[in-house]
């Protein structure tokens, strides 16, 4: 059986889910959980604490250590295209809370908004390693620019398309292949290879040849 405090988180994110933030009531989360509301301040002093405490509750059962335990086979693209569509997996099946989250962070709620953006920085931080542990060949991708604008892509593939209800899986399925093979180009697949904006030595110490102009 759940501890009382993981009762509380779960039914606390299902009202979040359904309602929002706003429309989450301390009464209503005691009464879901099956505890009476004096149990629940005890836990949770104020909504405030409630509502962070569960997104960051959400946040550790989104973040494993490592989503492919047992690794994964194929190129560094195949590879990176299957962690991608598992994660836009992930957030299509809690998409009403994301929904929810994401609308209330635009309006400015700041007990939305602030543990949002903790979680963006958790999920870099988790991203950063999985490629480590999936994509030990492609050193470009542990670059951690290279990384946070990943993160900015996912998660701009969910704005996208958690408003969408027809062919969303297909839709999702068909963004993590393209973003895998945009990022897998930008990642060498080993560590000698030059970055792609490096210029040839011949052309960085060739000397500037002067311009003539010749006279009408």
């Amino acid at each position: 059986m759940a501890l009382p405090r993981d009762r509380i988180l779960d039914a606390t994110l299902t009202l979040m889910a359904r309602g929002g933030a706003h429309g989450t009531s301390m009464r209503a989360v005691a009464a879901a959980a099956g505890l009476n509301v004096a149990t629940l301040y005890h836990y949770f002093p104020s909504k405030h604490d409630l509502l962070q405490a569960a997104i960051a509750h959400r946040r550790a059962a989104d973040f494993p250590l490592s989503p492919f335990p047992e690794g994964l086979a194929g190129t560094v693209e195949h590879r990176l295209a299957a962690l991608l569509d598992h994660l836009f997996v992930g957030m299509n099946t809690d998409e009403e809370l994301w929904r929810a989250l994401i609308a209330e962070a635009m309006h400015g709620d700041d007990d939305v908004l602030e543990p949002l953006l903790e979680t963006a920085n958790a999920f870099e931080d988790a991203l950063a390693g999985w490629l480590a542990t999936l994509c030990p060949d492609a050193p470009g991708l542990h670059d951690p620019a290279l990384v946070g604008a990943m993160r900015n892509a996912v998660i701009g593939v969910l704005v996208e398309h958690l408003p969408q209800s027809e062919g969303r899986r297909d839709a999702l399925a068909a963004r993590a292949r393209e973003l895998a093979h945009v990022f897998a180009r930008l990642a060498p697949d080993t560590a000698d290879d030059p970055p792609v904006d490096e210029y040839p030595e011949t052309l960085m110490h060739e000397p500037e040849r002067p311009v003539t102009v010749e006279e009408p």
